[in-house]
């Protein structure tokens, strides 16, 4: 299923379209057949990945319990337990990422907490920094030792020629902003 194709086509869909197939989605998010086919395939013990919205992607987790619909897993980054819905985990391997469509900027679904990003301040000085949390509207930059919260469309992803300028960029430290 490719996800960017289908957030092209939901940005073109009505208010009425999106919340009527929220609901046909959660009907199928909810059906007995498809969670008991999740449960088959889950054994406690089994390292599995798990879609986390606050992170935007996928987190590593060992599976502690299987319960009727949902699972109890601990993060194996920082050791957290999480009781989630069976429809979190990803296990067909799924890519879930979402390319950028529009022009100018990133949004909020193309990025994941941890990403490289710059940005100009209202003195048209380039930032870089990295992504520390995803809000509805803007994104929380670590740049150095200070913190700045930015507007999606005011960013731009760090690509790989451009990743030593922006490390060296990421290790200076600056006095803490933030620009709308």
């Amino acid at each position: 299923m490719d996800f960017t194709k289908i957030m092209a086509e939901l940005s073109e869909a009505s208010l009425f379209e999106l919340f009527r197939l929220k609901e046909a989605i959660k009907l199928q998010l909810d059906d007995p057949k498809r969670q008991q086919a999740v449960k088959r395939r889950l054994r406690e013990g089994q390292e599995i990945q798990y879609f986390d919205q606050q992170y935007n992607g996928l987190i590593t987790a060992t599976v502690l319990e299987v319960r009727r619909t949902r699972v109890l897993v601990q993060n194996i980054g920082d050791g957290k337990r999480w009781t989630l819905p069976l429809y979190f985990l990803n296990l067909e391997g799924v890519d879930t990422h979402i390319e950028n469509q529009r022009q100018k900027g990133v949004d909020r679904a193309s990025l994941s907490v941890g990403d490289k990003v710059c940005f100009r301040d209202r003195s048209d000085q380039e930032h870089c920094g990295v992504v520390e949390k995803l809000n509805p509207k803007t994104a929380q930059i670590r740049v150095g030792r200070e913190k700045w919260r930015c507007y999606y469309s005011t960013l731009t992803p760090v690509i790989e020629g451009e990743l030593a300028d922006a490390e060296l960029l990421l290790e200076g430290e600056v006095i803490s902003s933030s620009i709308s």
